[in-house]
């Protein structure tokens, strides 16, 4: 992932650098050295990300059915090493509040997440849940606690809801992650509704346009980073089978 692939380029060139002048390894240095630097550049520009985002594609077409519940995924969490307190990150935290306020009111909700780290004390579902009842005031029917991944996610979310007789669900997450959660949702045997947090229009903010779009900033390269890891990980899902149900 950028920015760890060209900075490794250019510490590459640094030492190819170091060898004879009429070494072949060191004629390599400088053109490395230069191409490297180009990909950090693009990868950091906001033309870029917008570019890449697109990539992603757009939201999943949704099935004909009713669905009879709102899955809410979980995105994080921030952990203070000294006291051990954790709150949901930004990511968890646009989720829930995307599901409390725009899911359908009448529908019973899960939400799934588990814990990443030996470390971490509660769940992500219980953070979820306890956010969702306690400010939201909407009820926290299931919390599907032991998942780490998004493939996790998907089959522990199915196993607990076909108990239920539950098959259509209304998928909550964000939109460049909407695709890759639909699609192994839909493995898992479960029919997804997308309601996908923002889209891909706020790829490119009114600040960063015109010339701007090809000035690199910290944005832009986390945008970059975050879209090719979707990219890539879609692919790496179509290929592996999906893992057995987790228990904590």
């Amino acid at each position: 992932m950028p920015p760890l692939a060209p900075l490794l380029g250019i510490l590459l060139a640094l030492i190819l650098w170091f060898f004879p002048a009429s070494s072949p390894f060191a004629k390599l240095s400088l053109p490395l050295a230069m191409l490297s630097f180009s990909v950090l550049w693009i990868c950091a520009t906001p033309a870029f990300s917008y570019w890449l985002g697109e990539r992603l594609g757009g939201t999943p077409a949704a099935p004909d059915t009713v669905p009879q519940v709102v899955v809410v995924l979980g995105g994080g969490r921030y952990r203070e090493e000294g006291s051990g307190s954790e709150r949901l990150s930004a990511t968890s935290l646009e989720r829930v509040l995307w599901g409390a306020q725009r899911a359908p009111a009448q529908l019973p909700v899960l939400v799934s997440g588990g814990r990443v780290y030996e470390q971490e004390q509660a769940s992500e579902a219980d953070l979820m849940a306890n956010l969702m009842q306690e400010v939201f005031q909407r009820p926290v029917t299931w919390r599907e606690n032991c998942s780490r991944t998004t493939a996790e996610n998907a089959v522990n979310t199915a196993a607990v809801l076909h108990d239920s007789g539950v098959e259509s669900v209304v998928l909550v997450t964000h939109w460049w992650h909407m695709r890759r959660a639909a699609e192994v949702f839909a493995r898992a045997g479960l029919q997804v509704r997308p309601l996908s947090v923002g889209s891909s229009a706020e790829l490119l903010p009114r600040a960063q346009s015109g010339l701007l779009r090809w000035m690199p900033s910290a944005a832009a390269l986390l945008r970059t980073q975050v879209y090719w890891r979707e990219i890539l990980a879609r692919q790496w899902y179509r290929w592996m089978p999906l893992p057995p149900v987790r228990s904590c």
